[in-house]
């Protein structure tokens, strides 16, 4: 008895040690989220769930454990004799019961087993004999299968009874064992033991025993109806994390199964536990449904915007697996297009030369013999052993019962009455079952019907084809990745065909084949595009020495449709690689026109929307990303000073309209596009003095002071810290943020702007800072006197230049290139413009926020120039900000500066 209640306290400390550590942990995860971000949903409610769940079953064998040690020790063991026979029977039938449930803690995994050998038995104990023979003209044979089919019935019916027996125990077990502590608690009739000492403790023990009984089924019944319940939370939940109802509850079925069986080992073990890591271990599985599972979830995720790539990246097995995936010809379909998407979101960070055969897989996805001699492929091919069969049917009724919750939730909302629904439910749930039964346990968890096979636009075989595409202009990142494209042999001319094909401009008709083509060109660009590597210029050579494919690129640009904007925006952006390299050598007359093209469709009036960001499938929305490109276009050619001039000279020129082209009408990226192509006109060009003086550069430095002057007053008000304070409280969000993310993969939320808008904002303002620049370095466009007069007709306050650079330079005090360039181009305009002794005070406050954002910027800056990396269009390393700040210095005095630190 010692030993016994040794090992119950051993075990219900350990128990209750990690209920007390799981619930810190818990505590500890709520306190970091409430500063940074907030938890994924299902941390927060299926975690929760199963958790509590976890602790009331764990309370349920406790106690049981405690009522089995009570009555075999005290009662049985120390009153046998004493006790009623009402009493002694109870008590033998709860311990049995007690004793059948509490060491088999895998009963909730056998329970289903014993279901299914149930129905087995009974199929074959019930079903006619004449059922089980086959049609033979040789009598005496029937008779001996008869025979058999009858004796199998009657050894089968002994089983069935055992079967059913413990099936009714572990069903009912604890129903009969709150029914009887019940029953002898309510009757009190106890045996007499006033008169014996002996027996002065029985009646408080069979007290204590039936209460005890009575507590753990109440705690059963709780923990009963959360399993019961926990089918609807988990549609809520699928609604919640908006995942599709194709395979949503299928998915949150397998992690609540898996989390329940971590949870009961080890409560800790699903602190952190989410959907997106539990969706990263199952690519490793080697089952090949858990496998689409997964990746059916990282696709989704990946879609929300979540931060996949940092779970994924540091594990090569699961991307060299991923990638081995697309090379699978005989795997299902659709598991190649979700791992597809999944490969082609990771691309940009691939490294070919570390990931053995990975091309070959990925070449593999444009073959386009694939769909001829597989057509009759089935969703899965995948073999099923009986044994898994067995243990997968609690979570396919699971699955099963949860997707009809969903459909009777939808016929609800639809008006269908109670009654109705509740039939439905119940026919849907035969007819499932039957469905399991033909398939032998096997549930599809695909729902893959045959259109989703044979030609539907989403899943079509295009998708494979375009997602091959889309990964291969993804690895053109790396000078490596694209010696490695050119050199597998067979993968460029698929990329090359149809660039090449004869009959390009014809079969572009159709909507299919024009989005491969455009896959195809976006991968042309990106190879020519891409910085030195073997074997750039013998491609740019194939490509300017074909006659089909210049032509279908004249064509696709000057013949282009309104549906037809994507192609005629590739057909630039090739044209105009091909354009600026020298060893193309295209004529003189190719480059007029295309400029004169490029010219035609940026400066062309466009109403309606025009960023073409939030319009994805609006004809304007096309039209005004095709402008966009066009200036691009444009900005990089005009660097050449004989492009420069041509621009010029043509008539209606971007110089002849700047009110026009920087119209706050105008999307901002368009704008910024029209501010470098202006910029470069300045450099190379002569412009006019008085057009610089009284239009050109009156509206720029209006766009500078008018850049931030419309700011919400939170905004405002953040502006009032000091540059030092605004870094330190930004790294510590940043550094809180970072945390959460990496610890639940939390989905990326910007409250107010998005982070393509804030960068446009930002670009925007460097292209205001550098034409300023351009235009007040060249003494033939703008001397300081015209600078000094501009600036002062378009401020309302005196000094209001100089404190708007202030306020830009401390507004960019952050270890970005882009930031790096803006501070400089504010320190530079102040030297060029602002004359020694001007504005004294504005000066001081100027000089202070230079020399406190070169302290902050300079290791990015010793970065740069160590590193070679400054090089490309935008220079950033020079002038170094120590030498601006000296500059700034002397228009100061020594006199008036004082000196920060």
């Amino acid at each position: 008895m010692a030993e016994m209640t040794a090992i119950l306290t051993d075990t219900l400390m350990v128990k209750f040690s990690r209920a007390i550590s799981t619930v810190l942990s818990l505590m500890r995860s709520l306190e970091e989220q409430a500063v940074g971000e907030r938890a994924r949903p299902e941390e927060l409610s299926l975690n929760s769930y199963v958790l509590l769940q976890a602790y009331i079953l764990m309370a349920v064998t406790g106690l049981g454990y405690l009522a089995l040690t009570w009555s075999t020790v005290v009662l049985l063991g120390g009153f046998v004799t004493s006790l009623g026979n009402k009493d002694f029977w109870c008590l033998t039938c709860i311990s049995m019961v007690q004793a059948a449930r509490i060491f088999n803690d895998s009963g909730d995994n056998l329970f289903p087993i014993f279901l299914n050998l149930m129905e087995n038995l009974s199929r074959k104990a019930f079903t006619g004999p004449r059922e089980h023979l086959t049609l033979s003209w040789y009598l005496p044979r029937q008779v001996i299968q008869l025979v058999e089919v009858i004796i199998i019935q009657i050894s089968s019916l002994p089983a069935l009874v055992v079967v059913l027996m413990a099936g009714i125990l572990y069903k009912l077990g604890p129903v009969a064992c709150i029914v009887l502590s019940l029953w002898r608690l309510w009757q009190h009739d106890y045996c007499n033991t006033a008169c014996d000492d002996n027996k002065a403790n029985l009646v408080p023990a069979l007290y204590i025993f039936y209460c005890l009984v009575i507590g753990q089924g109440v705690l059963f019944f709780i923990w009963w109806l959360m399993d019961v319940s926990v089918m609807r939370v988990m549609v809520l939940f699928r609604e919640e994390c908006q995942l599709p109802e194709k395979w949503g509850s299928i998915t949150i079925s397998g992690y609540l199964y898996d989390t329940r069986a971590k949870c009961w080992r080890d409560p800790t073990s699903i602190d952190g536990m989410n959907l997106i890591n539990y969706a990263v271990d199952l690519v490793d599985s080697e089952s090949q449904k858990d496998y689409l599972s997964g990746a059916r979830m990282l696709d989704n995720f990946i879609k929300m915007e979540a931060d996949v790539r940092s779970l994924l990246l540091p594990s090569r097995p699961k991307i060299q697996k991923l990638i081995d995936t697309l090379g699978w010809r005989s795997s299902n379909r659709e598991l190649r297009e979700v791992v597809a998407r999944i490969v082609a979101y990771l691309a940009g960070d691939i490294h070919l030369s570390q990931f053995p055969g990975a091309i070959h897989c990925i070449s593999l996805l444009l073959d386009t013999t694939l769909p001829y001699w597989n057509n009759q492929q089935g969703p899965n091919h995948a073999t099923v052993s009986e044994s898994e069969k067995d243990a997968d049917s609690a979570r396919e009724r699971f699955i099963s019962l949860a997707k009809e919750i969903e459909e009777c939730r939808g016929r609800r909302v639809a008006g269908f009455s109670k009654k109705k629904s509740i039939f439905v439910l119940k026919r849907t749930e035969d007819n499932k079952a039957k469905i399991v039964r033909s398939q032998g346990g096997d549930i599809r968890q695909d729902g893959v019907d045959s259109s989703t096979h044979h030609g539907s636009k989403e899943d079509g075989w295009n998708e494979l084809i375009l997602q091959g595409l889309t990964i291969l202009e993804r690895l053109v990142f790396d000078q490596h990745n694209c010696n490695d494209i050119c050199n597998t042999p067979g993968l460029l001319p698929k990329i090359m065909a149809p660039l090449y094909s004869e009959t390009l401009i014809q079969d572009i008709n159709a909507n299919q084949w024009a989005d491969v083509v455009n896959g195809s060109l976006k991968v042309v660009h990106m190879l020519i595009r891409a910085p030195d590597w073997i074997g750039k210029s013998d491609l740019v050579h194939k490509i300017c020495s074909n006659g089909h494919a210049l032509s279908n690129l004249e064509r696709i640009l000057y013949q282009g449709k309104n549906d037809g904007t994507e192609l005629q925006m590739r057909a630039i952006e090739i044209l105009t690689e091909l354009a600026t390299d020298s060893s193309a050598n295209l004529s003189t007359e190719t480059k007029e026109n295309l400029i004169r093209k490029q010219l035609q469709i940026f400066l062309t009036d466009d109403e309606g929307d025009k960023d073409g960001l939030n319009k994805k499938n609006d004809d304007k929305g096309d039209k005004g990303k095709l402008r966009v490109t066009a200036g691009k276009s444009l900005a990089l050619l005009s660097k050449m000073e004989t492009v420069s001039k041509f621009i010029k000279n043509q008539q209606n020129s971007i110089a002849d309209c700047p009110n026009e082209i920087l119209d706050t009408k105008n999307d901002i990226t368009y704008r910024t596009v029209a501010l470098e192509i202006l910029e470069n006109l300045c450099t190379h060009c002569t412009l006019d003095k008085d057009y610089v003086k009284e239009t050109l550069l009156p509206k720029v430095l209006t766009e500078v002071l008018a850049s931030t002057r419309d700011l919400p007053k939170e905004q405002r008000e953040e502006r009032k810290m000091s540059a030092r304070e605004k870094r330190c409280a930004r790294r510590g969000n940043d550094e809180e943020k970072q945390l959460t993310i990496e610890r639940s993969g939390q989905i990326k939320k910007s409250p107010d702007k998005s982070s393509e808008e804030l960068k446009a904002e930002i670009e925007y303002r460097e292209a205001l800072l550098s034409l300023t620049f351009v235009m007040c370095e060249c003494d033939k466009l703008i001397s300081v006197d015209d600078f000094d007069d501009v600036v002062r007709k378009i401020s309302l306050e005196e000094g209001a230049f100089v404190g708007k650079l202030r306020a830009i330079v401390e507004e960019n005090c952050e270890d970005r290139a882009d930031c790096l360039r803006i501070v400089k181009l504010c320190g530079q305009i102040a030297v060029l413009m602002l004359q020694p002794g001007q504005d004294t005070v504005l000066l001081n406050e100027f000089l202070k926020s230079l020399e406190n954002a070169s302290k902050i910027l300079s290791n990015l800056e010793s970065c740069m120039l160590f590193a070679g990396t400054d090089c490309g269009v935008k220079k950033t390393a020079r002038p170094l900000l120590s030498d601006l700040v000296e500059k700034v210095r002397n228009l100061v005095g020594n006199e008036n500066v004082t000196v920060i630190g």
